[in-house]
This record gives C-alpha cells, structure tokens and sequence, in this order.
C-alpha cells in the first residue's frame, strides 16, 4: 500500500485507512488534535505498510469503507485507544453483511471512465458534492484503481478473517448507496456502537476535525 505520513512530532498517531480509489485530500482539510501525527493508509494493492508504531503512545485508527477490512490486517496486535468503522465492515464482499458479491464483481469487470463517474456519484450524493470530489488532487488513474480492486479481490477470496482488532465505534451514513445500511448495521450490532449519521458514503465533508471519528 502507498503511505502518507504527516509528522509533527506528536507522541499520538492517527492511522487513517481510506476507501478503495480514493485519495489522501478526501481528509486533508481535517484538523488534527493537538500532539497528534497522521498516518494516511491508501491505494491497497498490496497489504505491506512499513511504518514502526513504537515510537507513538496512542494509535486511534480511522477506517473507512474498504479500509475496515485492510485495518484489521495491519494494526491487528497493536494497542488502539480507539478504533472507528465508517460505512464499511469486516466482511466488504458479503451478501449479508457487505457490498453483495454480485454488485462487487459486477464493478470490478465493468470499470471503464463512464462507470468510474457513476460509481463516483453514488458515493457522493449529488452532483455538486461530486463536482467537488472530482476535483480533489492526486486523483489515481483509471488503471490504479482497477488494479487495486482487482487485488482486493483476491485478498478477500483467501482471507475472511473477522475480528482482528477491537473497534469501539461504526459510523453508518443512513443515505449509503454503496454499502448497504442494513447490511452495516447487522454487521456492528453486536460488535460496538453504532453511530447513525445523515449522509452518503463520503462523510468527510460534513466533519472539520478529526476527533469527531471518534467523539
């Protein structure tokens, strides 16, 4: 996976886990608490992430949509102070509990430009939420991003492991088109709290800091 690490010589880190094809700006205009570091998880064609945790007291981790499952492989074994789900779950491509396996597969071999935008519309909402989306920087390519869920995929065919690390929140946007709310909420309800929250699949827009992940 590709990283970005903001440090500021904070003895807290934040380890953020994004969506699949999404880049690192989605959250740029966070702010972070004081004495925290920021470590932007991203672009999952691999599930390698080469960064040394000890050197930070407390690790929260925010993950959202694909990045659920990809942070249970990664931060599993390390102490978190908190842990927040944001419209994913433990089992991404799962009839009940994820994106059904036929809408999944379904995106994955129809990926072309036109239904890259209409996948895009759908995780933002409207036409203008979109219009911004689009314009964030270091978009990927269409090719990077095909890439990556085709090896998400097969991540996902070998591993459906649950349950590697603890998560104390799930934040579910009731307006979700692309994981199915219900899904989400059978999936949590006996796992943590879940917050609902009016609002698509991209969240980020509606938060100003960080700590409103976890608050």
């Amino acid at each position: 996976m590709k990283t970005q690490h903001i440090q500021r010589q904070g003895d807290h880190l934040i380890v953020y886990f994004a969506g699949w094809g999404t880049p690192p700006s989605v959250v740029a205009h966070l702010i972070l608490p004081h004495n925290y570091d920021l470590l932007i998880c991203y672009d999952y064609q691999d599930l390698s992430c080469e960064v040394d945790f000890s050197a930070y007291q407390h690790i929260r981790v925010v993950a959202w949509s694909m990045g659920v499952w990809v942070a249970e492989r990664v931060m599993q074994g390390y102490p978190l102070l908190s842990a927040t789900a944001m419209n994913g779950t433990g089992l991404p491509c799962d009839d009940q509990y994820g994106i059904p396996e036929g809408i999944f597969v379904g995106t994955l071999s129809g990926l072309n430009d036109e239904n890259r935008h209409k996948f895009e519309r759908r995780i933002c909402g409207s036409k203008s939420a979109l219009t911004e989306y689009q314009q964030l920087s270091s978009r990927p390519t269409l090719a990077e991003i095909h890439a990556e869920l085709t090896a998400l995929y097969a991540f996902l065919q070998q591993d459906r492991r649950t349950d590697l690390i603890t998560w104390s929140k799930a934040i579910v946007g009731t307006k979700d088109k692309i994981f199915p709310v219900q899904n989400q909420k059978a999936y949590w309800q006996d796992r943590c709290e879940i917050h609902e929250l009016e609002g698509e699949h991209l969240l980020f827009p509606q938060f100003t800091h960080w700590e409103a992940c976890w608050l």
